[in-house]
């Protein structure tokens, strides 16, 4: 937990990156309403909330809860964040007690599971389903009442307040347990986003995997997962959580693996290959080259080009033959990599409602061959674009009309009509940026519920 001061610069930061290596400090502060030393902080040393553990790697750590006794009775499920659970860096401990240099008992961890819809290849996507299960065994004897998981609906709205609690930073290098009271900034179906300015305080390195706690029907359960905080190393802009209550989290995976279940939730990514199209299309159409075809460019150009009338739009479609028929869609999201930008502006993206191939040009295509409606913005109100890094979009309701048959499918348009223009990787053979080739990321059931 750390107060925070003056608001710096917007880049998101992943608290995987961050987690603090263990280090000692002295004093230690107890009791469970000991305000911190630090001028301003609203975050406290906290021994209440003997279920919230420390996670450790070889070199970092992490916060988690303890959510549930295994079936054997010696073992207990710990859910943390995924970017905390890594194969190339595995968890060694939990560690149980106010403070993580001083734990009251050391867990060995058995395993782990990672939500099968998290993907660490891209770093605009590895903030969604960042969510892990953790086993630790030798728990025998443990006295700790695990706190359970919330329920859907959480009840969760802009400005609700949520407890945060974990082993996280503070100017002194913290190592013992708080807690710090937040209020919700934004809010979506699979993240939960709380405001850390005007030195509210809040998550930061370290508290990854830690919990937000509400309560819901008189006890306090598990409402998110401590994911990432948008700022530098001041951890002072706001904080990003996984919405526990999600079904794709709490229905589909949470309850399935703490019941010894294999969860049958899949994810596919569909990615641009290299220059040849394989499963995506994409193309640039231009006004001012009405005749011109583009599809042989490494980029799509979107919006204005700075002092003249032209309009430049991108045609992009994603094969979603592989995808099972009757899949039951939970998430998409839509990616490519924002290479320049002339200004600050939006980007829109729309249906399309007509037929097209690479060789489509301004003429061919037409005014009308587009839903002038969005189907999905980002822009710099949704900070969903990052300067000169990746810019996504949630397509989830359009890519479910496409496979329940609802609508054609024939690609997205994005558009951007504010007197900008965006460069955006198509098919670059770069290795630097081979990744972050146009993709769609879909998170599905393969069969009706």
């Amino acid at each position: 937990m750390r107060t925070l001061t003056v608001a710096q610069s917007v880049c998101a930061v992943l608290l995987s990156a961050a987690c603090a290596q263990p280090t000692e400090i002295d004093p230690h502060e107890e009791g469970g309403e000991d305000r911190s030393a630090v001028v301003g902080t609203a975050a406290r040393a906290d021994n209440t909330h003997t279920a919230v553990v420390s996670l450790h790697q070889e070199r970092a750590r992490c916060s988690g809860t303890i959510v549930r006794w295994s079936a054997e009775g010696d073992k207990v499920h710990v859910l943390t964040a995924a970017h905390c659970c890594s194969e190339s860096s595995p968890l060694r401990e939990v560690r149980v007690g106010f403070d993580l240099n001083d734990p009251s008992l050391i867990l060995p961890v058995d395993s782990f599971q990672n939500h099968p819809c998290y993907d660490d290849r891209r770093l605009s996507l590895n903030k969604e389903y960042d969510v892990c299960v953790v086993t630790a065994s030798g728990a025998g004897a443990l006295n700790v009442r695990p706190i359970p998981l919330a329920s859907a609906p959480d009840g969760l709205s802009v400005g609700s307040a949520v407890t945060l609690v974990g082993y996280g930073n503070t100017p002194a290098l913290n190592t013992i347990r708080r807690r710090v009271e937040a209020s919700v900034s934004e809010i979506g179906p699979l993240m939960i986003m709380t405001d850390q300015t005007n030195e509210r305080g809040g998550l930061c390195s370290g508290d990854s995997g830690g919990p937000a706690l509400i309560p819901q029907g008189g006890v306090e359960v598990v409402a998110g997962v401590i994911s990432f905080a948008p700022g530098d190393e001041l951890c002072d802009i706001s904080g990003g959580l996984g919405r526990v209550a999600f079904p794709g989290i709490r229905d589909e995976f949470l309850d399935k693996v703490l019941a010894g279940e294999k969860p049958t939730i899949e994810a596919r990514l569909i990615q641009r290959r290299g220059i040849t199209p394989g499963p995506v299309r994409d193309t640039t159409i231009a006004s001012d080259q009405p005749d011109q075809r583009f599809g042989e460019r490494v980029d799509l150009l979107v919006g204005t080009p700075p002092g003249t009338g032209a309009v430049r739009r991108a045609l992009l479609r994603f094969d979603l033959a592989a995808v099972p028929r009757g899949a039951t869609l939970l998430t998409a999201r839509v990616g490519l990599r924002l290479v320049s930008k002339s200004g600050p502006g939006t980007i829109s993206v729309h249906r399309v409602v007509k037929d097209w191939d690479e060789s489509e040009s301004w003429a061919s295509f037409g005014e009308n061959g587009f839903d002038p409606t969005p189907a999905a913005t980002a822009g710099t109100a949704t900070a969903s674009v990052e300067a000169l890094g990746v810019i996504s979009f949630d397509v989830t309701e359009l890519v479910a009309s496409w496979l329940g048959g609802e609508t054609d499918d024939h690609g997205i348009l994005l558009r951007e009509d504010d007197g900008q223009q965006s460069r955006l990787l198509a098919s670059e053979v770069q290795p630097t940026y081979a990744s972050s080739r146009p993709w769609m990321h879909l998170c599905y059931l393969p069969s009706p519920p």
